[in-house]
């Protein structure tokens, strides 16, 4: 048995309700599985673009003194 197989196990087994933690785990698998079968979405390039209209905000900040 794997290592992720005991920390299932133990979630599982340690929960309140044995029965509903057993079906959770069932159900983040088959969850995975589909998101592993329906692929990856687009990737437009390697880098991160800023999303915030505030861009380039922090170079016009002018810190307050310390007192």
């Amino acid at each position: 048995m794997g290592c992720a197989a005991v920390m299932a196990n133990t979630a599982v087994a340690t929960s309140n309700n044995v029965e509903r933690m057993a079906k959770a785990f069932k159900l983040a698998v088959e969850a995975g599985r589909e998101a592993h079968l329906a692929g990856l979405g687009r990737v437009l390039g390697k880098e991160a673009d800023a999303s915030s209209p505030l861009t380039g905000f922090l170079e016009d900040f002018e810190p307050c003194s310390m007192r």
